[in-house]
């Protein structure tokens, strides 16, 4: 997979999913790897966290720290995340100049994408799921011979398994009244339930010596600004700083309390 094989993926799913919102890019950017290849998918999961590797700088780090309110070791890499899924304009711009990032919109105190890191190895496990369901498997020919009349089978198993890759609890859709509809959707549930299929990805297991490679070659093509952090934020980034500062003034206006009391 090349590089802009990644990010065509990346922006495909942010055409899907609502702006600022992980559990909407999560969603979308599951539909797009669940379909690829195995060998493809693990590829595409190097090529991510080689990208957020190369955004761990410390001028970044200083970004996180104004966007969130605050950061850490395992927020900043969560901060990363969030980056990475911004699609390639933002992640480079970010890594050649960090408070160029005050240009975008931001969801202040919301830029950490913990579970996009994990997205590869949750459509892995969709796709195994998937495969349960695949034609002529013992567990889709129970399906036709119970409900042999339901044309939602390939929607239900497709929903089902995405919730239950994504970490999701199961709750049967449809109303009261279509029995047999909730009876398919429980079906599908016990067949994953009692299938074995293990949530730990052997062949998304990484070559950390090929990630090493990987990572170096993608920085060839990169501008990075390495510098070193300047612990006055104000002044190292400039425009962060008046953004955050214009979000937390707009955000304590909006408070139905203030320190004199509940302003009517």
């Amino acid at each position: 997979m090349t590089s802009n094989e990644f990010w065509a993926i990346i922006d495909r799913a942010r055409q899907r999913a609502a702006p600022n919102s992980e559990p909407a890019m999560r969603d979308a950017l599951y539909a797009e790897l669940v379909q690829l290849p195995a060998l493809k998918l693990s590829a595409w999961q190097d090529l991510q966290y080689a990208y957020m590797d190369l955004a761990c700088t410390r001028k970044l780090f200083g970004a996180a720290v104004l966007i969130n309110g605050g950061s850490s070791d395992d927020r900043f890499l969560d901060f990363t995340a969030w980056l990475v899924m911004q699609g390639k304009i933002v992640y480079e711009s970010a890594l050649a100049a960090p408070d160029s990032l005050a240009r975008f919109d931001l969801p202040f105190d919301a830029a950490e994408w913990e579970l996009c890191g994990y997205i590869a190895d949750h459509a892995y496990t969709g796709k195994r799921y998937l495969a349960l369901f695949a034609p002529n498997t013992p567990a889709r020919q129970l399906l036709r011979q119970r409900y042999p009349d339901r044309t939602d089978i390939d929607a239900q198993v497709a929903r089902i398994c995405r919730d239950e890759a994504l970490g999701r609890p199961f709750y049967p859709s449809g109303g009261d009244q279509d029995i047999k509809g909730l009876l398919l959707q429980w079906d599908i549930a016990q067949c994953m339930i009692h299938s074995g299929v293990s949530r730990y990805n052997e062949e998304l297991t990484p070559d950390w010596q090929a990630r090493e490679e990987l990572r170096a070659e993608l920085a060839e093509h990169l501008t990075i600004q390495n510098g070193p952090a300047d612990s006055n934020l104000k002044e190292a980034l400039p425009q962060l700083w008046q953004k955050r500062t214009e979000w937390e003034e707009a955000h304590a206006a909006q408070r139905p309390y203030s320190h004199r009391g509940w302003e009517r």
